[in-house]
């Protein structure tokens, strides 16, 4: 596959790597950047690139990576800077959340392993196969992870009422 061919496939996967990051409690502002750190980046390693694997797969691999290191990249920023105040969820919930703001909120509240196989899985409606790939880890432990995630999401919307 070409460099051009790739980079106008991978083009295609834009606004899912938006929501991506956004599921993930990113603003929409930062989502932006890191897609465009994304593309950055598959561009970088486009050799690596075997066409036999699904580029979806190789995308959302790229696209975990680029969020942990912005992660790990603003904690250490953070770290530095003495009047930093972390922006935390109050323990009540707001009552006037719309759907998807009650959603979003809600895995936001799941762990971060929790909260990748439900983006992947569900959102990204990809293979439980290939969330296992993108996130290295057996298919069997990706059904675990997804049967956890649901019932703490039924408990977090039963706790709220929702």
């Amino acid at each position: 596959m070409s460099d051009e061919t790739l980079m106008a496939e991978a083009r295609k996967f834009e606004k899912n790597l938006l929501n991506f990051f956004w599921r993930q409690g990113v603003s929409i502002s930062e989502g932006e950047d890191l897609v465009q750190e994304t593309y950055l980046r598959l561009w970088k390693y486009r050799r690596a690139y075997q066409p036999t694997a699904k580029l979806s797969t190789f995308l959302f691999l790229m696209a975990r990576q680029v969020r942990i290191d912005a992660l790990r990249q603003r904690t250490r920023r953070e770290n530095r800077e003495e009047n930093w105040i972390r922006e935390q969820p109050t323990s009540e919930e707001p009552k006037a959340f719309g759907v998807r703001e009650d959603v979003r909120w809600a895995i936001s509240k799941l762990s971060e392993p929790l909260r990748d196989v439900i983006e992947l899985g569900v959102f990204q409606d990809l293979p439980y196969a290939e969330v296992a790939e993108i996130l290295g880890i057996p298919v069997g432990t990706v059904k675990s992870r997804m049967h956890n995630a649901l019932k703490e999401l039924k408990e977090i919307f039963d706790e709220q009422g929702s």
